[in-house]
């Protein structure tokens, strides 16, 4: 009931907020708004990791990955890939700024998207890794979060970023807490979408249970690249609501 009713309460809020707001600032709110709408898309995807792909990494590989099992692979390699390229990313933007062709906030989403696709398509990539029992690569699976880190780096610290540059002052504590609600409806959505991907029967075989999760995680991958383009086609538009915010 929190989920169906807190969202529509929030917008609402802000559609009278916007009556008290010049047309300048309607325009930001509208993007920051965009920009939270497609967060939520992209954690109902990325959110995987608590779900089917806790339950793919504990049914369907084997073996360890520098003394980790799978599980513990799932649970932790995101985290560290963060920890280690979160600085080499932010260097990288500023070697980029620095020469002038640094993408703008719109487009680092859209490519945020599209290094999501690419980690989902590489998931469903490991069933042509699987022998005849159904078990698949633990290093392929690595390899996915790997490229799922760096969608996460384009995207997550970009739009904290943008919400408190593109809100009023009077609503920026109000922006950030949309913002953390887009996360909570993209991990409600990712459970749902998690669900829809379990194997068809209780009792399935596991190359059945790697059968319908990469068969997911190639759905998967198709909406996040059609999110990532829609994202980097409109960006001219979005570009024009968030003024002199860059």
């Amino acid at each position: 009931m929190f989920m169906y009713t807190v969202g529509p309460c929030t917008l609402l809020y802000f559609i009278y907020e916007m009556t008290k707001s010049t047309k300048d600032e309607n325009k930001k709110l509208f993007a920051a708004i965009i920009f939270c709408a497609f967060s939520a898309l992209f954690w109902a995807f990325f959110e995987q990791s608590g779900g089917s792909l806790a339950l793919f990494a504990r049914n369907n590989l084997d073996g360890s990955l520098l003394w980790l099992s799978p599980s513990q692979i799932n649970n932790s390699a995101n985290s560290v890939f963060v920890i280690i390229f979160a600085p080499l990313v932010g260097l990288l933007f500023l070697f980029m700024n620095k020469r002038k062709f640094e993408p703008n906030s719109v487009v680092k989403f859209g490519l945020g998207f599209i290094f999501l696709a690419a980690a989902f398509y590489i998931f469903f990539m490991c069933k042509h890794y699987a022998d005849e029992n159904g078990i698949t690569s633990l290093y392929v699976f690595t390899f996915a979060y790997l490229i799922i880190t760096f969608g996460e780096l384009f995207l997550s610290p970009i739009g904290l970023s943008l919400m408190t540059k593109l809100s009023p002052k009077r609503l920026v504590g109000v922006m950030m807490g949309t913002w953390f609600l887009a996360s909570a409806y993209g991990q409600y959505l990712a459970g749902i979408l998690g669900a829809g991907m379990a194997a068809p029967q209780e009792n399935a075989t596991k190359i059945e249970e790697l059968q319908a999760y990469t068969d997911g995680y190639h759905q998967l991958a198709i909406y996040a690249v059609v999110c990532g383009g829609v994202l980097i086609l409109i960006s001219p538009l979005i570009r024009k609501l968030m003024g002199e915010v860059k």
